[in-house]
């Protein structure tokens, strides 16, 4: 199982994910500093909706991919690591867009609903 982690923290995946999480948290905390309306459930929020909603599936996924590397899963040449970095391109597209959000309510940029819209999962403000 010790392992399974140090492999997991030593990826540049896992460290992309965790890097990019902890700057939507800064960027979210200072956001709901800057408006006067922090929460400690907005950060109890944020770790469920990223750490456990998308950093903890990647790693059973992750963990899929450590055990059977090169396992066709159901299609001849779709193995694990295929799903491991399809999973993480959509784990990285959900953090950026969180991070995007959070950059749009600084008023840093300026970008539509669809890319920096407020997320469905957030309790109202």
């Amino acid at each position: 199982m010790a392992s399974f982690w140090h492999s997991f923290f030593a990826d540049d995946r896992v460290e992309t994910l965790l890097v990019l999480i902890a700057l939507d948290l800064a960027l979210g905390v200072i956001v709901s500093l800057k408006a006067g309306n922090f929460r400690l459930s907005f950060v109890v929020d944020f770790a469920r909706n990223d750490l456990l909603g998308k950093v903890a599936p990647f790693a059973v996924i992750y963990a899929g991919y450590l055990y059977a590397r090169n396992v066709d899963i159901v299609i001849p040449g779709v193995d694990m690591e295929v799903v491991m970095n399809g999973v993480w391109v959509i784990t990285l597209a959900a953090l950026v867009g969180s991070l995007l959000g959070s950059l749009k309510d600084l008023g840093l940029q300026q970008l539509p609903e669809a890319v920096a819209g407020d997320d469905p999962a957030a309790p109202p403000r």
